[in-house]
């Protein structure tokens, strides 16, 4: 009793100071607020975006499926050509968690907010699954504590809420209702889970893993567990309430999305070669917004660990060291030929759309996948050994090197990284600089339609603009083809990839230009002149079209019927603004 009491309080010791490091890893967040960086790419210019609209919209829990957002990708007053906006159900569910964290608190700070829950969730629950599961023994309190910490590190996207790092908690409540051990806590993480999740990004492919898993246990016992089966249909039912906007729309198509036109011939090569190089580089890093980080130490762990399983002849250890691995094989084997797939069932097959919904997100379970293997590699060293402690040093410093937005703000703080190199969340949305460009132009937003060249159309939506263009991951497809027209002339001069990302992606509905590429961040350090600039302002004014924010400035305007009515600057602000007005 005296050493099991000595051995938890070392537990509770270790646990405080792996909460200490949690702390120490949100400190620049919270120390340079606004000041701080987040990632842009599909985050401030798309999903950070899509909750923070919900609020200025007041939509957040409108659940009319004939509820219009009409701030972007809609027709101004007097337009030739008619488009209301984007239907509210191509959005986030309002009964969920993040969501409601955006609608009750100021963007940023809910994102900080998000960022502690998400990773803290990812200790919580890799701890919970560890210390019953996996390494439950007390010698194993050091390592367990390690791993849950360092898996609280993965740099998945906070605007995915805990679809990634949510995963070892939920599999510990299955694992426990699988033993029959389920309690009263294990039913509240099923119920709640889907309020914090999405099921497009990972609750369909979570679900169908656990549903799995329970059907080889179940055979292997070859009895019924039907606990884990009211679990599991449980979860699926929650999801199915908590996002039926999403689902009802998918099934019964209530509008043409511009995802039909997805054509993964030109999205991607067909040659074997890439589509090998595609899994192999998937199967080293996962997926950038799971998570990623370089798995190769991972392996080498597990590879020692599968030579000391057989040398013990533990082979209940060498299925699971040979078979996570090859799971995770599989699953990059699936997005890797996903590809033909869509190519040969056409637009859908047995009702669904492979083109509309990506089913091959499976990759969304493999950061979860790879720390579970590294813990069950570790169990074939010594428990606390100076081995284990050299791989969870790698793992730490193989998790420092991923975190790259982390590493830029701990370069803000020092002073290495400076707001031209890497905008902060204040300098990228610019309020103030906007507010001025709104006071200028002196009309209600709703009442005028802008269009961005050289920065997101994101900045000037949370600015409360109305824009003609957009990053939407789901809208109706006739707006993609009146688009078209404006930047017809600029495609035509363009690269073959700039053509081939509109016309077979496009959910960058962009004002794409030749001169400038597929670049969308050009700051006020940055002074590129446009002096070819080929537009067609009658398709512009035809969808309402009136003015155009630019970060760089046009040679060539009056050729274009633009009229340079100011230029704005702010010293908070990354970028520098060129107002035109169409004549």
């Amino acid at each position: 009793m005296p050493a099991r009491s000595a051995t938890t309080t070392t537990e509770k010791t270790y646990l405080l100071i792996a909460v200490g490091l949690l702390l120490l890893y949100v400190f620049p967040y919270v120390w340079l607020g606004e000041g701080a960086h987040l990632t842009i790419h599909d985050n401030l210019d798309s999903d950070f975006l899509y909750l923070y609209l919900l609020k200025i919209t007041n939509t957040a829990f409108d659940f009319d499926l004939n509820t219009i957002i009409p701030n972007m990708m809609s027709s101004g007053p007097g337009a030739a050509t008619s488009f209301s906006g984007i239907p509210r159900s191509a959005f986030r569910t309002g009964l969920n968690f993040e969501v409601l964290s955006f609608y009750l608190l100021p963007p940023y700070k809910a994102q900080v907010v998000n960022f502690i829950a998400v990773h803290s969730i990812g200790f919580l629950g890799m701890y919970l699954l560890l210390k019953k599961h996996i390494l439950p023994e007390s010698g194993w309190a050091f390592t367990r504590v390690a791993i849950s910490f360092l898996f609280a590190l993965v740099p998945c996207y906070i605007v995915h809420g805990a679809s990634v790092t949510g995963q070892p908690l939920i599999l510990f409540a299955f694992l426990n209702l699988l033993n029959r051990q389920g309690r009263g806590s294990d039913w509240l993480i099923i119920i709640l889970f889907p309020f914090y999740s999405f099921f497009v990004w990972s609750g369909l492919f979570i679900c169908i893993a656990l549903g799995i898993l329970g059907l080889v246990r179940m055979r292997q016992l070859r009895q019924m567990n039907w606990d884990y089966i009211t679990g599991l249909l449980l979860l699926s039912l929650v999801y199915v309430g908590s996002e039926w906007e999403l689902i009802y729309g998918f099934f019964n198509q209530t509008y043409i999305s511009h995802r039909i036109e997805f054509d993964y011939s030109k999205l991607r090569s067909t040659r074997l070669d890439n589509t090998w190089y595609r899994i192999r580089d998937l199967f080293l890093w996962p997926m950038f917004n799971t998570g990623a980080f370089l798995t190769r130490g991972i392996l080498a762990v597990t590879g020692a660990g599968i030579y000391l399983a057989w040398q013990k002849k533990d082979f209940r250890a060498l299925k699971w060291l040979i078979g996570l691995p090859m799971l995770a094989g599989v699953i990059c084997l699936i997005h890797g030929v996903y590809h033909y797939l869509v190519i040969w069932l056409g637009d859908s097959s047995m009702g669904l759309n492979f083109r509309v919904f990506q089913f091959d997100r499976f990759y969304f379970l493999l950061p979860a996948l790879w720390f579970i293997l590294f813990a069950m590699a570790l169990r074939q060293f010594k428990a606390n050994g100076g081995w284990n402690r050299f791989f969870l040093t790698g793992l730490f410093v193989t998790m420092i090197v991923a975190n790259k937005e982390w590493r830029i703000n701990i370069g803000k703080m020092t002073g290495y990284v400076t707001e031209a190199q890497q905008p902060s969340f204040r300098a990228f949305f610019a309020e103030k600089q906007f507010t001025q460009i709104r006071n200028y132009i002196a009309k209600p937003p709703s009442e005028y339609r802008v269009i961005c060249l050289g920065m997101h159309p994101s900045v000037a939506q949370f600015n409360g603009f109305y824009t003609l263009d957009s990053y939407q991951n789901n809208y109706p497809l006739p707006y993609k083809h009146a688009f078209r027209k404006i930047i017809a002339a600029e495609l035509a001069k363009g690269t073959k990839q700039m053509r081939t990302y509109y016309d077979a992606y496009g959910c960058r509905i962009y004002l794409y230009s030749a001169e400038l590429g597929m670049n969308y961040l050009f700051g006020k350090t940055q002074h590129p002149v446009l002096n070819h600039l080929q537009l067609d302002t009658d398709a512009f004014s035809s969808l309402g079209g009136q003015y155009m924010l630019s970060a760089v400035p046009i040679g060539n305007a009056a050729q274009n019927r633009l009229h340079l009515e100011s230029i704005f600057t702010n010293s908070e602000s990354y970028w520098k603004v060129w107002l035109y007005k169409l004549e």
